[in-house]
């Protein structure tokens, strides 16, 4: 053998050394460096290993070296070495070399086509990726496994699933998914489409499945949510895998998701880390350090960060997070400080979570001057970010007036600066500062500030606030003008006020003209029919939002679509919610499990409401309050203190919904030995000053007949609401203690207190269980001329029943007649029965015509009418009455009492 040829012989052997290795640094620079010294004729296995190599590092201008030695040795008319440099300048994002180098192959295989489509699915540009797969089918080239898998990563990024659905219909006609390799690509499309039923069913029917086939699973169930899914999982693939680093970080990351009740399987991951040998670096041990965090074991996440051998900003922050999350404010400045003094030194990130962090645990101005004289000292004062964020912890602590001073030292040296005034801008919204907000617009626009779609947002939150939909719409008008109509923060910002405005038909014309819908918008659409009272339409647009668009529902869709059905009351769709729930594990959302239960209570449908409480992950007090709730709202008060005693019995804290909720039920039942029990529970969980709870006990006591301890409550009130005054009044009232009753609205009028159609209803009611008609007439004059409040029906009927009874029939009847809009059925029926009682028939007949034509089968009212005929001695007309009474089958409802036992 010749020295050049033992030579080239002999670099040949290092190159293939090094590629083999994966050393691909290595193997360019001994090959650069070696065609310097003399000439290298590599083969196709070097060329392909040095291609793969500058792919590797992403290096344009090494690509473009080996792409003019290739050229000179005649390699480039090697299908195979073409496609590895169409690859390469893929890979360095070269995209225009890459076509031309494509363009001018005169063989393009399967392999070929997919260089570029790989390179079109890096770079992002989707619609390239998909125009290049029509042209390799117009070429007559069937696409393989690998074709498919990078096509489902392209559709991976467009909205449109159907384009998805389309890969995975060729790949079952063609392929019969026998390829592991396309298997887990359609388990990651699927997973990242948020369709994990369809990605599950596929990973089922897997022939042969690897360990990223189970990793694609678990990582997919844990990204929708459905993490003790995913840990099943994990325990099903040890039975087949043993699994690899990514799998364990995977697991202790929804660990973390989980909390408290994942520890056991947190710990066990732990163990099997170090068990199995793995090399922990930062990564790995930041997953450790958030699992321990997230499930409050400080002491141990402590510990981790002391043994860190090596900590970046990332493991700052968790432990941080996780100080936060226990509420330890003191450890979390204490940290900051730690932070400043080492080596990483304190970024802008750590200081704008930990102003967040105060923010959220309320710490007060000591604590926000602290972190603002680190950020001084520091010098980030002038970060733009940390200095807004300063702002709104002011302004979160209520602390407005600093809050300005912080931006004023900050405006002084850039006035148009948008996210600082943005800032300011959100701390009035927030505190309800309205007319400093919009003083603050002013000065935006003085100072020539750009306004952009957080701008936007705060000023949409403001006109919201403030229920001003003139200026919402004026708003509307800019954004169309200056272009940001097409912000999907500002279009959903519009039309929630547009929703909380109730003008449902501007929020449905801009949400038909919405060029991309996303899940956002059709949530907010769907919310915004459901609240101002178009149920149906909302639930057509939960069908239309899977339909249309093709977007699976989440938490906040189903909440909507299950309040809509609450509302329409159709058993079948009340039954198609419930299995669509209880299918797509929903049940697991406290939010939606709490809709559902509320739903069922609405119907009366109590045993699948407990049915779906039961089948709840984890109940907190919210799940148990609803439950309560359920009970006492819809007709089964009793058997909301059993619920309450299981509460107690589970080491559940009720709150002060959880009292609201059952004294409802004890006032519902009239049951005073019930009411002293809740009372006593109330007085040592310390709610007893609150003024919700305190008017409760005011109505329970009132209407158990204990006024006196009514009273003393009452009384006993540091703030007294208009619903804490009616319900005293409507108490004295109920039981005829009309003197009481004058005495406190008198008293109420003092208190500057303005009283409203329930005040009046209350007093007037209490005139006529006395038979005090000059005093209800004055109560009436003095509402309806003085208060300016209109009486609705149930006011008219308590006036009706008064006039009525003192034998003003005419005074009543011209007052249902003149009122200011349809008495309704109850006040008829008083004037009928004040006729009858009086023998007043030509009054008589004119209130049970408008009687029978509101309720034509009304049993009593039809009876009652039958007595006066007979009264009066029109005995045939009597007993036609009757007869068609019978005809009809109508019967007369069954009176029933109850009666407490005192044990």
């Amino acid at each position: 053998m010749s020295g050049c040829s033992r030579a080239q012989y002999t670099l040949a052997s290092g190159l293939g050394a090094l590629a083999h290795a994966g050393d691909h640094c290595g193997l360019l620079s001994l090959f650069f460096h070696s065609s310097r010294a003399q000439p290298v004729r590599p083969d196709r296995p070097i060329y392909l290993a040095l291609l793969k190599a500058a792919a590797a590092v992403s290096s344009r201008s090494t690509a473009l070296s080996l792409h003019a030695h290739i050229a000179k040795s005649g390699f480039q008319r090697d299908v195979v070495v073409a496609t590895a440099l169409v690859h390469a300048f893929s890979r360095c994002s070269d995209s225009a070399t890459a076509r031309r180098l494509f363009d001018e192959m005169l063989e393009r295989d399967a392999a070929a086509w997919n260089a570029m489509l790989s390179g079109c699915a890096r770079n992002g540009d989707a619609q390239q990726a998909l125009s290049m797969a029509c042209e390799m089918a117009s070429c007559g080239v069937r696409p393989n496994t690998v074709t498919l898998s990078v096509l489902l990563q392209v559709c991976g990024g467009v909205e449109d699933k159907r384009l998805g659905q389309s890969v995975h219909a060729y790949a079952v006609r063609h392929l019969q998914l026998v390829d592991t390799f396309l298997g887990n690509s359609l388990v990651v499309y699927y997973n990242r489409a948020g369709d994990s039923h369809i990605s599950e069913r596929i990973f089922e029917r897997m022939l042969r499945r690897d360990i990223v086939s189970w990793n694609a699973m678990i990582t997919g169930r844990a990204q929708c949510g459905f993490r003790w899914r995913a840990l099943e999982l994990f325990n099903l693939m040890r039975e087949e895998h043993h699994p690899d680093l990514f799998s364990l970080e995977t697991v202790l990351q929804v660990c973390a998701q989980i909390g408290e009740d994942a520890i056991d399987d947190g710990q066990a991951t732990h163990g099997l880390l170090v068990k199995l040998g793995f090399q922990m670096e930062v990564y790995e041990q930041n997953s450790l350090l958030l699992f321990y965090c997230k499930c409050g074991m400080m002491e141990s996440a402590q510990s981790i960060f002391d043994k860190m051998a090596a900590r970046n900003i990332v493991s700052w922050n968790i432990l941080i997070n996780g100080y936060v999350q226990m509420r330890y404010l003191d450890k979390v400045l204490n940290l900051v400080r730690c932070m400043s003094f080492s080596e990483l030194g304190v970024s802008s990130d750590l200081l704008v979570s930990s102003l967040q962090a105060v923010s959220l645990l309320g710490g007060g101005r000591k604590h926000i001057m602290c972190i603002h004289c680190i950020v001084m000292v520091m010098g980030f004062h002038s970060d733009t970010y940390v200095s807004s964020s300063l702002i709104s912890a002011y302004g979160d602590n209520g602390e407005i007036d600093l809050a300005h001073k912080s931006f004023e030292h900050l405006v002084s040296k850039t006035r148009n600066d948008t996210v600082c005034w943005n800032a300011l801008l959100s701390v009035y919204v927030r505190n309800m500062c309205f007319l400093e907000a919009l003083e603050h617009l002013r000065s935006m626009h003085v100072n020539a500030c750009s306004l952009d779609a957080v701008t936007i947002v705060n000023m949409l939150s403001l006109c919201t606030g403030t229920l001003n939909l003139r200026s919402g719409k004026v708003i509307h008008g800019f954004m169309l003008r200056n272009k940001h109509d097409h912000n999907v923060f500002a279009i959903t910002a519009l039309l929630e006020h547009y929703a909380k405005c109730g003008a449902v038909t501007e929020a449905c014309y801009l949400f038909l003209e919405i060029p991309v819908r996303n899940r956002v918008t059709w949530n907010t659409m769907v919310h915004c029919c459901v609240h101002n009272g178009f149920p149906r339409t909302s639930v057509k647009l939960f069908y239309l939002m899977q339909e249309q668009d093709g977007f699976m529902p989440d938490a906040t869709s189903v909440v909507g679509v299950i309040k809509a059905i609450a509302q329409r009351g159709y058993e079948e769709e009340k039954n198609y919610i419930h299995k669509y729930v209880t299918e797509r594990g929903f049940t697991d959302d406290e939010f939606v499990a709490n809709s559902l239960i509320s739903m069922h209570a609405r119907f009366h449908d109590f045993d699948k409401a407990i049915s779906v409480f039961e089948r709840t992950s984890k109940l907190s007090t919210v799940t148990w309050n609803t439950m309560i709730s359920g009970y006492s709202n819809y007709g089964l008060a009793n058997k909301a203190m059993p619920v309450y005693h299981l509460m107690k019995l589970q080491n559940v804290a009720p709150d002060l919904v959880t009292f609201l909720c059952l004294l409802r039920a004890c006032t519902t039942l009239c049951s005073l030995n019930c009411l002293m029990q809740i009372h006593t529970v109330i007085c040592k969980a310390g709610y007893e000053s609150d003024m919700f709870v305190g008017t409760s006990l005011v109505y329970g006591y009132a209407k158990c007949g204990d006024l006196s301890m009514a009273r003393l409550i009452f009384d006993g009130l540091e703030c007294k609401s208009t619903v804490s005054w009616n319900s005293m009044i409507q108490g004295y009232g109920v039981h005829g203690n009309a003197e009481a009753v004058h005495e406190l609205f008198s008293e109420m009028q003092q208190s500057g207190k303005v009283p409203t159609v329930v005040t009046f209803l209350n007093i007037i009611s209490a005139c006529s269980h006395v038979g005090d008609v000059e005093k209800g007439k004055h109560y009436y004059d003095l509402m309806t001329r003085v208060h300016s409040v209109i009486p609705n029906r149930e006011l008219l009927s308590s006036l009706a029943d008064l006039l009525g009874r003192s034998g003003r029939l005419k005074d009543a009847h011209e007052v249902l007649e003149k009122g200011p809009l349809d008495p309704g059925l109850d006040a008829w029926g008083a004037l009928l029965g004040a006729c009858r009682i009086q023998g007043n028939l030509e009054i008589g007949m004119i209130a049970a015509n408008n009687v029978l034509e509101l309720d034509p089968i009304h049993h009593g009212y039809n009876l009652l009418l039958s007595n006066m005929h007979a009264e009066a001695g029109r005995w045939i007309v009597a007993s036609k009455i009757r007869k068609r009474v019978d005809k009809m089958g109508l019967n007369k409802a069954s009176g029933w009492s109850m009666v407490e036992g005192f044990l």
